[in-house]
């Protein structure tokens, strides 16, 4: 069984990266500056660009959040925020999503499983 965390980090991540290129590209933004702001390479951002990767409008859909915080830290990020900041933001967008009810039913969807709490317990560090 995976842990939630593996289900941040192969479908929750993507989707937020590919939605912060996109809008940090339509603001005036090169793939590259792009790409050195997120730690990844220039062709990973033309991925997330073109819909290859971190584009699930499934996901997008039960989670349109992704898309406002993506704005929110494209405005961070352009108005001279410290790129650094980019990591903390992830970290609390992450953390927010995690504790939504809709990650908890779609990790259960995607774990197969038909209940859990592990979200939910106090000392998780997940």
């Amino acid at each position: 069984m995976k842990p939630p965390c593996e289900i941040v980090v192969s479908k929750i991540l993507p989707a937020i990266r590919a939605s912060l290129a996109k809008t940090l590209v339509e603001r005036g933004m090169q793939q590259k500056e792009v790409a050195e702001m997120l730690g990844i390479t220039q062709p990973a951002v033309s991925q997330y660009l073109s819909a290859a990767r971190g584009a699930d409008q499934r996901l997008l859909q039960t989670f349109p959040e992704i898309n406002r915080y993506a704005e929110e830290m494209a405005e961070k990020v352009i108005g001279g925020e410290r790129r650094e900041m980019y990591i903390t933001y992830l970290c609390k967008i992450c953390r927010r999503i995690r504790t939504d009810k809709k990650f908890c039913d779609l990790y259960k969807q995607l774990a197969n499983l038909e209940e859990c709490g592990i979200c939910y317990e106090e000392d998780s560090q997940c």
